[in-house]
């Protein structure tokens, strides 16, 4: 697929087909990640990969759990349903203060890499400012590291559903030259 194609195609996809992601390709995905920039070069990323349904069950729960009241549309059960979920996380020391801007930076690649495949995922976020038991209860569910922050995941898999066209502005309302 050619780039351009790649990035006006993605989309955001809760509903998976049960057809598994083989390790050849989550690992053509990752390597994508690793491409993607962060500050000062520190490329802070580890990856988990997690099929085990028990652990997805966990992740739901705890989700759901930590959901805001005006995101309650957009509960974490679908997850049950992707055949892989992929978390970025970050080594504090090596993101120099940059730790969720690295991890959003490679996960826009993960998703632009599944696409690449002929999947489609969903971005969510592995922490909350305001609540850091998010990330925390994460980080305790995955053994990570004291010294790593988990900052995405991405259920993934191929679309068990086609989602709609996405709807894009006009460039002439979001483009400003020389001032706002």
């Amino acid at each position: 697929m050619q780039f351009e194609e790649v990035v006006k195609t993605r989309r955001t996809v809760r509903k998976f087909a049960h057809k598994p992601v083989t390790d050849r390709i989550l690992a053509k995905i990752v390597e994508m990640a690793l491409h993607a920039p962060s500050s000062m070069n520190g490329q802070p990323w580890r990856f988990v990969i997690v099929r085990n349904r028990d652990t997805l069950r966990k992740l739901v729960e705890l989700k759901n759990h930590f959901c805001p009241p005006e995101k309650q549309e957009f509960r974490a059960d679908f997850i049950l349903e992707s055949p892989v979920v992929i978390f970025t996380c970050v080594e504090r020391a090596r993101s120099y203060d940059r730790g969720i801007e690295n991890g959003i930076l490679a996960t826009a690649n993960i998703l632009l890499a599944a696409r690449n495949e002929g999947l489609s995922g969903v971005y969510m976020s592995a922490y909350r400012l305001d609540k850091p038991e998010v990330a925390r209860s994460i980080r305790d569910l995955l053994g990570i590291p004291p010294d790593f922050d988990p900052i995405t995941i991405v259920p993934l898999g191929y679309p068990g559903e086609d989602p709609p066209e996405k709807t894009i502005p006009f460039h002439q309302d979001v483009i400003s030259h020389e001032s706002f």
